[in-house]
């Protein structure tokens, strides 16, 4: 299996796939008008990772601050791929990690939650300005 890091644009998410980690992340924004040409290769790594799977836990972090229909379709997709890993015995751990006053996420991760069978931890957070973002950096 291969690491996979595809840095953020505008309209589409950070994406980092460790395998020898076991560790997903999903963040920044989604809202991609060709949702097929950015997800399906995800979808496809996470079916090899399925497949070929070295680890015995598997931790998948969503950060999204924005996601459009199209989007949240394919992340749906990711969830199922999960709760595969989970029929297959593998530990799955998701976190959903939002802005502390974003409704749309957290409903939108509350939902995810009440259809599978995994623990989603949600984890609220503070938005830094970028002026304190270059201070801490």
């Amino acid at each position: 299996m291969q690491y996979l890091e595809i840095e953020p644009t505008y309209k589409s998410p950070r994406v980092v796939f460790n395998p020898a980690e076991g560790k997903l992340i999903i963040e920044g924004r989604s809202v991609l008008e060709k949702v097929e040409e950015f997800y399906n290769p995800l979808l496809n790594w996470l079916d090899e990772y399925i497949e070929k799977r070295n680890q015995n836990a598997t931790e998948f972090i969503f950060d999204l601050e924005y996601v459009n229909l199209a989007s949240t379709k394919r992340l749906l997709f990711c969830f199922y791929k999960l709760q595969k890993l989970k029929e297959n015995g593998v530990e799955v751990k998701v976190i959903w990690r939002h802005l502390n006053n974003d409704r749309e996420t957290v409903e939108l991760g509350k939902d995810l939650a009440q259809m599978f069978s995994f623990p989603i931890d949600f984890v609220g957070y503070e938005k830094l300005h970028s002026r304190e973002w270059l201070a801490s950096a």
